[in-house]
C-alpha cells in the first residue's frame, strides 16, 4: 500500500507525462484488443458446437496440383463411409437456394441439403419439432424441411403450430418438421434445411458433388484419420480410372469456410497492430526513462538510507502497473467502440452465422496480458538503469549534465524503431485510403441512383421449358412496366457494368488453345434494358422484340469490345461465339453501344456483349426498373404486381442499384478504416515519442548549450545542431521501414482496390513526406527552445 500511495503521488506530480503515457498505452491496448477480437470472432473461436475441434472436413484434392480440399462426388463419399474407422459419423452437406411459399409471402432463401446425421455430427438439435431421420432421405419419401429461427419468426410469426404445416419448396408440397436454434445457420447463412437423397449417378465422378464432414472418434487424431483416408484414396485410385491423381485432405471444418487470403489478411492486420502496441511501449519506456533521469538523486538517497535495489525496482514497477492499468481501462473502451463499429459495418453483408465478434473473457485475458507486458517492458529497463548508478557521483553532482541517467543510444534507437513501424503502417494505410477513395469514387456512365434491382425465381417444375419461360416473360414484363413510378423496365441476367464472364471466339480467327480465347462480360437482356440505362447505339441497332427464339441469333457489343477486338474494322455483321467448342452457336453483331463499365474499371476483360434474353432464357432473371423517384419506393408495388402474375414468384433482395454497388466496397471501407486508425495512431505516437526525447535532451543539455553560446555559437547553429539530431533518426527509420512495408502490403492485397498494388508509388511518397514533416515539427520546437537559452542563466544554474 505504501508503494501504491507513493506511485500515485509521483504520477500526479507530473500530470502531463502521466496523461501522455496513459493515452499511448490506451491506443496500443485498445487497437490491438479490437483487432484481436475480430480475429478471435472469425478464426480462433471456431464453430459454436460441442467439441468443435473434432468436427473435420474431408475433401478431395488433386495430387498433381496440391491445394485446399474441395467437394467430393457421392460415389467417393459412399466408399469412404464404408471403409473408414476414424469417425463416429460421416455426413455431407451442400448449399442451395429454394423458393419457399406458403408463409406470409413467397421468398427465395439460402438453404442446405444434408444427410440425416448432419446435425448429430454438429450436436445441434431443433428447438421445436424433430430432427431428420434416415427415412426422410429415402427415395420417394415425403418432402420435409427444417426452418431457421429467423424465418420461423419473420414468415410464420413464431407460431408453435408451424410444425406439420405444409409449404411449397420450389413448388413441391413440403412438411415443416422442426425449427433450428436462434443464430444457427450452418454451413454459412442458411435459412432452411432438407434431407439429401444419396442418388448415385450412372457414371462414377459425375452427378452431385458434396462437402463431407465427420466427427472424430475419441482418442483418434487428425493425423491418424489423414493416414487412413490417404490409404482409402490410394485404393480407389487403383480400382477406378476416374480416381486417378485424386487424394484426400482432412482439415478443421472452420478452415473450410475461411479462405486462405482472409486468414492471411486478418493475421497480417493483427501483426501490424502489434506494431502500434510496440510504439506505445517504446513511448512509455522513453517517458519512464526521462522520469528516472530526473529522480536519480532521490534513488541514490533512498539507497543510501538502506533501500535495496529490488525494493526500488518494485516501486517503479508499481508505477508502471498503474499507468498500464489506466491505459487498459481506456483501451477496453476503445476496443468496445471498435468492435461495435466493425459489427455495424458488416451487418449488411450477411456474414456467416459462426462469426461472433465481441469482447469475451478471452479478449479480456488478452488485454490483461498486454497490460502486464506493457507495465514490465515500459518500467523495468528505466528501473534497472536508475538503480545501477554510482551513488557517490550522483550525490556529489551539482546539476552538471554529464552525470545521472542520459537518454543515450537506447532511447535514440527506440525512436528509430517507432518511426520504422510507423512507416510500415502508414504505407499500407495509404494504400487502404486510396482503395477507399477509388471504391467510393466509382462513376458509372448511367444513373445508378434511379435504378431498382431485384431477383426473380421461376420454378423449374412450373416452367420446365424455354417456351414456358418466354411466355412468363411476356406476361410479367408488361405488368411490371405499368406500375406507377416505373420509367423503364427490363429483365436481365446481371447488373450493368458487372456482367458474368465468357470466352469469346471471333469467326475467321485461329486460337492456339482454349486459354488463348479472350474473356469478356456477357449479359442477356430484354430490349427495354437499353432504355433503363439511357444507352443509344453508336452504330448499328439495339436489340428488338423480333430477336426472338428461332430467329437469327444476334448480339450488341460495347465500344470497349470493338476497340479491343475489332480495332480497325466495322464489327457490324461479324460473327462471334461464346465458348471454345464447335457446339457454341454463332451470333451476329448488329450494334455497338457505349460501355456501361465503371470509368475506373475499364481494364482488360471489362468489355461486354449483350444477347437477347429471349434467345438465352433463364429461371432466375434479374429485374431492373428505372424509377422517376426513389427506386426503393417501387418495392411494394412491384412485389404486388409480381404476385398478381404468379403468387409463387418471390421478389428477392430488392434494393437500389447504387446501394448494391456501394455494398461491394464494404471491405475497403471497414478494413481500410481500421488500418487507417492504426496508421494515424502510429504516426501520433511516433511523433510524440520523438518530441519527448528531443525535449528531454534539450533540458539535460541546457548548461552545454549555454557554454556553446557563451563561446560564440549562433542561434542558427544551435537550431541546426538540435534539428539534425531529430531528422537523422526519422530518415533512418523511414529508410529501414520501406522494405517491411512492401512485404506487409503483399500479404494484404486482398483488401486493396483492383488498381492499387503493393508498389503504389503514391503511398510510399506520401508516407515519406508525412513522416518527414511530422519529424521536422517534433524536432523544431525543442530546437527553437534550445536556441532561446540565455547563456548567463544557464551558466549561473
Amino acid at each position: 500500500m505504501a508503494d501504491l500511495k507513493y506511485a500515485l503521488r509521483m504520477l500526479i506530480k507530473r500530470p502531463g507525462t502521466t496523461v501522455l503515457a496513459i493515452i499511448a498505452l490506451a491506443l496500443g491496448i485498445g487497437l490491438t484488443a479490437t483487432m484481436f477480437s475480430i480475429v478471435q470472432g472469425v478464426i480462433l473461436r471456431g464453430l459454436p458446437f460441442d467439441e468443435s475441434e473434432k468436427i473435420l472436413y474431408v475433401g478431395r484434392v488433386n495430387t498433381t496440383q496440391p491445394g485446399r480440399p474441395g467437394s467430393t462426388s457421392l460415389h467417393d463419399f459412399v466408399d469412404w463411409r464404408t471403409s473408414q474407422t476414424s469417425f463416429d459419423l460421416l455426413g455431407v452437406f451442400t448449399q442451395t437456394t429454394r423458393v419457399v411459399t406458403g408463409g406470409l409471402a413467397p421468398e427465395r432463401y439460402r438453404g442446405a441439403l444434408v444427410t440425416p446425421n448432419a446435425f448429430r455430427i454438429l450436436r445441434v438439435a431443433p428447438v421445436l419439432g424433430r430432427d431428420f431421420v434416415e427415412a426422410d432421405s429415402a427415395p420417394g419419401a415425403p418432402q420435409v424441411a427444417l426452418l431457421s429461427y429467423r424465418v420461423w419468426k419473420s414468415q410464420f410469426e413464431g407460431r408453435p403450430s408451424v410444425i406439420n404445416e405444409t409449404v411449397r419448396v420450389n413448388g413441391l408440397p413440403t412438411t415443416i418438421i422442426g425449427v433450428m436454434p436462434e443464430k444457427f445457420g450452418f454451413p454459412e447463412t442458411q435459412d432452411f434445411w432438407q434431407p439429401l437423397e444419396l442418388k448415385l449417378a450412372p457414371k462414377r465422378g459425375e452427378g452431385t458433388f458434396v462437402n463431407v464432414m465427420g466427427r472424430l472418434k475419441a482418442g483418434v487424431s487428425i493425423e491418424r484419420a489423414q493416414t487412413e483416408f490417404a490409404a482409402i484414396a490410394k485404393n480407389l485410385a487403383t480400382q477406378y480410372k476416374e480416381n486417378e491423381n485424386q487424394g484426400v485432405q482432412i482439415i478443421k471444418l472452420i478452415d473450410r469456410f475461411i479462405p486462405g487470403e482472409i486468414y492471411t489478411t486478418l493475421m497480417s492486420m493483427l501483426g501490424a497492430v502489434f506494431g502500434v502496441m510496440l510504439i506505445a511501449c517504446a513511448n512509455v519506456t522513453n517517458l519512464q526513462l526521462a522520469r528516472a533521469a530526473e529522480r536519480t538523486k532521490e534513488v541514490a538517497l533512498r539507497t543510501t538510507l538502506g533501500a535495496s535495489r529490488g525494493r526500488i525496482i518494485r516501486q517503479m514497477l508499481v508505477e508502471g502497473v498503474l499507468l498500464a492499468g489506466a491505459g487498459a481501462m481506456i483501451g477496453l473502451g476503445i476496443a468496445k467502440v471498435g468492435v461495435g463499429f466493425f459489427n455495424r459495418s458488416i451487418v449488411d453483408t450477411n456474414p456467416p452465422f459462426f462469426i461472433d465478434i465481441r469482447i469475451d473473457w478471452v479478449v479480456l485475458a488478452f488485454a490483461m496480458a498486454l497490460t502486464g507486458v506493457a507495465a514490465i517492458v515500459s518500467s523495468l529497463l528505466p528501473a534497472l538503469r536508475a538503480t545501477k548508478l554510482n551513488l557517490n557521483t550522483v550525490l556529489k553532482d551539482e546539476g552538471r549534465a554529464n552525470t545521472g541517467i542520459s537518454m543515450g543510444r537506447f532511447s535514440r534507437w527506440l525512436v528509430v524503431a517507432e518511426v520504422l513501424l510507423s512507416c510500415v503502417l502508414l504505407v499500407v494505410s495509404g494504400m487502404m485510403i486510396k482503395s477507399i477513395v477509388l471504391s467510393g469514387r466509382t462513376t458509372y456512365p448511367f444513373p445508378v441512383s434511379e435504378i431498382f434491382v431485384a431477383g426473380l425465381n421461376l420454378d423449374a417444375k412450373k416452367y420446365p421449358t424455354d417456351a414456358d419461360l418466354l411466355q412468363m416473360y411476356d406476361r410479367i414484363e408488361p405488368r411490371l412496366r405499368s406500375v406507377p413510378g416505373v420509367r423503364a423496365l427490363a429483365l436481365t441476367t446481371g447488373s450493368p457494368g458487372a456482367a458474368g464472364g465468357a470466352t469469346l471466339g471471333v469467326e475467321g480467327r485461329v486460337y492456339e488453345s482454349d486459354k488463348a480465347y479472350p474473356t469478356v462480360g456477357r449479359m442477356s437482356v430484354t430490349p427495354g434494358f437499353f432504355d433503363v440505362v439511357h444507352s443509344a447505339p453508336i452504330r448499328g441497332r439495339l436489340l428488338k422484340t423480333t430477336d426472338a427464339a428461332g430467329a437469327e441469333r444476334v448480339a450488341v457489343i460495347d465500344d470497349l469490345l470493338q476497340a479491343r477486338h475489332f480495332p480497325n474494322e466495322d464489327p457490324i455483321g461479324r460473327r462471334v461465339r461464346l465458348g471454345t467448342t464447335d457446339k457454341a452457336p454463332w451470333v451476329t453483331i448488329v450494334g455497338v453501344v457505349p460501355s456501361l463499365a465503371a470509368v475506373e474499371r475499364r481494364e482488360l476483360g471489362a468489355e461486354t456483349i449483350y444477347l437477347p434474353l429471349t434467345q438465352n432464357a433463364t429461371n432466375g432473371p434479374t429485374l431492373l426498373a428505372a424509377s422517376t423517384g426513389d427506386p426503393l419506393q417501387l418495392t411494394a408495388p412491384l412485389r404486388r404486381a409480381v404476385l398478381e402474375v404468379d403468387p409463387d414468384i418471390p421478389l428477392a433482395q430488392p434494393n437500389s442499384l447504387a446501394a448494391n454497388y456501394a455494398r461491394n466496397g464494404w471491405r475497403f471501407r471497414v478494413f481500410g478504416g481500421l488500418f487507417l486508425s492504426f496508421g494515424v495512431a502510429a504516426l501520433l505516437l511516433a511523433s510524440a515519442g520523438l518530441y519527448g526525447v528531443m525535449s528531454f535532451g534539450v533540458r539535460r543539455r541546457t548548461q552545454e548549450i549555454g557554454v556553446r553560446m557563451a563561446l560564440g555559437a549562433t542561434r542558427k547553429a544551435v537550431v541546426t545542431m538540435i534539428l539534425w539530431q531529430g531528422i537523422w533518426r526519422v530518415g533512418l527509420g523511414i529508410a529501414l521501414g520501406l522494405l517491411p512495408a512492401w512485404g506487409l502490403a503483399n500479404l494484404m492485397t486482398a483488401l486493396f482496390y483492383n488498381t492499387v498494388t503493393p508498389t503504389d508509388v503514391t503511398s510510399y511518397a506520401v508516407t515519406v513526406v508525412v513522416l518527414g514533416l511530422s519529424g521536422f515539427c517534433a524536432s523544431v520546437v525543442p530546437a527553437l527552445r534550445a536556441a532561446s537559452v540565455d547563456p548567463l542563466v544557464a551558466l549561473r544554474n
